[in-house]
């Protein structure tokens, strides 16, 4: 069902479609596994950050996910197999945007550097702008930062600049990174933001061990008898009931993010509970049963104890938090002074939105990790054992990561889908402008047609009123309402205007449109014994209300959106008809063209997949040639019209969209150019009545969303 998905996606999406490789440059968020770190004979891993099935097979990445949806390979630049075909996928596990930000792991592999990986991509020359590029670092280098700034925390304006200056030159190297693959001819990346580390389960266990050294030099700094004992027991007592209480953890169920950031603040409360009732060590438990006893001792309380950590915990979470901010601002602003198109994907906003309602996408555990061990450990294997697993009993993949630093499997199916859905969404809204162009041409249609059936029925100076309803059953259904009138000047001129109102409810992709149009259409005709050649001119004004559907794994997300639109048409119909009887044939031919535009719009829902579109321009030059015939049967007169009808001209500025910051833009849904209109159709018309009515079926043939149409009208002459 999930590659149905992808498959229907992806099916009306040429631009992507053509995309038939994915490069990647990266980190272990993205790395399937390249030759080098294999080199080490100290490892024994399977090189991704994920954990194996319980068949031992692997889990794909999202980079793997999005590769196969397009048909690529999504195998590893350099592959652990001399004999394997090299595929694009440069990431590197440890891969930082810059090089110093990894000193230790530069110095066994320098390809961690995400510009080595570009300069193994471009060794060849050129890029192949027909690929999909994704470019996405800085987690690295965001976890780098923070913990040379946890260094000088006793000095917060020194750490502050520290950040400042370390953020905006990772910003501006990702800049410079997007700058060569331009020059080397890329037109699109796919650049994630970095989502904040403080929500790994990694760097809560840094800041547990920061607490566990904090309380071993306090202690120490007593210079008491049996100190340095004291305090590796109570290191020693900190870490077993972190390990504990934080295995609970990974077997609770968090709802949202205050159960996330909750079960933080509990497991620090009962790790302060545990070493207040811990017992010292020989000899400091002659003098003290418990720690709780010894700290009391000392003037230092259990509750302030409690309250520095709890502030601590703020102080580092809000750093956290905002230095990931920082740089992904930072990094936005860098990418987009480099221009060229950019697809920003809010992946920070993402992990926060699972972490709000984790339930929706498929988690019951926020807080813990599937593997005790690092992914990539052949240890955090089939099965997730007892002894490699905190979570042994139940399903890893209900945990939103799979170690201490990397999402689990169900994740990156969440990211793939993420990116692929971002990508579709300005091909769909390209359906805004191909029903105001379907709109203006049914107003254009019926105004046309109704004119030739009152030909040869006036003579003099007369007034025809007419009212008719339209119910078109293309996608999900539309209905028209049509009223106005035709006056007869004399018996060769005559002069019309129709109003018509239009609600159209169409499907494109994976997006509904919802249109109102409010059409008035004026005509000027002039009728001899056997021709006749008219013209028109038109107003078109329309209403859109879009309702965008996403799914993310198995989360069903909507994005809505409201704008509107304008558009002005002329064109210019005529015929020549035979006559043998009651039976008559007529030649038919028209030509119009209309032009318009679509306001730009944001979609409200908020959330990670909420996108702004840009203003849409369109062009057509629409023709028709074709015949109808007619025979009168006393009241009577049915009749058939078959067209065939060349769109020459469809001209339509490619889409542009917006989303965290960056701007990009793809170019919109080929129109279909020509196809086959028919009419089958009866008007009753008593001679001497001033009263008139018809029916008519319609259908395009070879025309997308061409459906079939009925049409009912009345028409009274004065």
């Amino acid at each position: 069902m999930k590659m149905k998905w992808m498959a229907l996606m992806l099916a009306a999406y040429t631009p992507l479609a053509l995309a038939q490789e994915v490069v990647i440059f990266g980190d272990s968020l993205s790395d399937v596994g390249q030759k080098g770190w294999a080199d080490r004979a100290d490892k024994h891993v399977h090189l991704k950050a994920s954990y194996l099935k319980a068949d031992g097979s692997e889990n794909l990445l999202y980079g793997e996910h999005v590769a196969q949806a397009l048909g690529g390979n999504p195998k590893a630049a350099f592959p652990l197999d001399a004999a394997a075909a090299p595929g694009t996928n440069y990431a590197h596990s440890g891969g930082v945007v810059v090089g110093s930000n990894s000193s230790a792991n530069m110095a066994l592999n320098e390809r961690v550097a995400l510009d080595k990986q570009i300069d193994a991509y471009l060794a060849s020359g050129k890029a192949n702008p027909d690929h999909l590029h994704i470019l996405w670092g800085g987690g690295n280098d965001m976890a780098a930062i923070l913990t040379d700034a946890a260094g000088k925390i006793a000095n917060p304006a020194e750490a502050q600049a520290l950040v400042l200056q370390r953020t905006a030159e990772t910003a501006a190297v990702s800049g410079a990174q997007w700058q060569r693959l331009q020059a080397a001819g890329v037109d699109l990346v796919v650049a994630p933001d970095v989502p904040n580390v403080l929500y790994t389960p990694e760097i809560f266990d840094q800041f547990a061990g920061a607490f566990a050294n904090r309380v071993y030099d306090q202690i120490r700094s007593t210079g008491a008898l049996g100190s340095g004992i004291a305090a590796s027991g109570a290191k020693r007592t900190i870490e077993r009931s972190y390990r504990n209480r934080i295995g609970n953890a990974a077997a609770s169920q968090q709802n949202n993010l205050n159960d996330f950031h909750n079960q933080r603040a509990e497991v620090l409360d009962l790790v302060v509970e545990d070493l207040w009732a811990a017992t010292p060590p020989f000899p400091v438990n002659w003098r003290y049963s418990t720690y709780g006893e010894m700290f009391d001792d000392n003037g230092v309380s259990k509750d302030s104890i409690k309250t520095q950590l709890t502030s601590t915990y703020d102080t580092f979470a809000n750093a956290a938090t905002q230095g990931t901010e920082l740089l992904n601002s930072q990094t936005t602003q860098a990418l987009n002074q480099q221009g060229g198109n950019v697809v920003r994907l809010a992946v920070n906003q993402l992990f926060t939105d699972m972490l709000s309602d984790p339930a929706k996408y498929g988690f019951s555990n926020t807080s813990g990790r599937a593997c005790n061990q690092a992914t990539a450990s052949v240890l955090c294997g089939e099965g997730l054992s007892g002894a490699n697993t905190q979570a042994a009993n139940a399903n890893p993949d209900n945990l939103l990561f799979a170690d201490s630093f990397h999402p689990g499997p169900k994740a990156h199916r969440i990211m793939a889908d993420y990116l692929l859905s971002t990508l579709r969404a300005p091909v769909d809204m390209g359906g805004l402008s191909v029903t105001a162009r379907q709109n203006g041409e049914a107003a254009w249609d019926f105004v046309r047609e109704d004119s030739n059936r009152l030909r040869g029925v006036q003579t003099g100076r007369t007034l025809d009123a007419v009212a008719a309803y339209q119910h078109s059953s293309n996608d999900a259904g539309g209905h028209t309402v049509y009223a106005g009138g035709k006056a007869r000047l004399n018996p060769n001129w005559q002069l019309g205007v129709v109003f018509s109102r239009q609600e159209q409810d169409r499907q494109f992709g994976h997006t509904r449109i919802n249109a109102k149009t409010n059409s008035l259409t004026s005509t000027l005709r002039y009728d001899a014994p056997q021709w006749w050649l008219g013209g028109m001119v038109q107003l078109n004004d329309s209403d859109y209300q879009t309702r965008r559907s996403i799914r993310l794994g198995q989360a069903d997300l909507t994005q809505t959106g409201e704008t509107g639109g304008t558009s002005f048409g002329a064109g210019v119909f005529g015929g020549y008809e035979w006559q043998w009887g009651q039976t008559k044939v007529a030649a038919l031919g028209d030509l119009m063209l209309l032009s318009g535009k679509v306001k730009g719009f944001g979609e409200r829902d908020g959330g990670a997949t909420q996108m702004q579109f840009g203003k849409q321009s369109y062009t057509s030059v629409r023709s028709g040639l074709g015949a109808e015939a007619a025979h009168r049967m006393g009241d009577w007169q049915p009749y058939a019209n078959l067209r065939w009808v060349r769109d020459w001209k469809n001209h339509q500025d490619p889409i542009e969209a917006g989303m965290n910051g960056s701007r990009f833009s793809l170019a919109a849904p080929q129109a279909d150019r020509s196809w086959l209109s028919t009419r089958l159709g009866v008007q009753w018309q008593p001679q001497n009545s001033p009263w008139r009515a018809f029916g008519q079926l319609g259908r395009d043939f070879g025309r997308d969303g061409g459906g079939t149409s009925v049409q009912l009208g009345v028409g009274a002459r004065f």
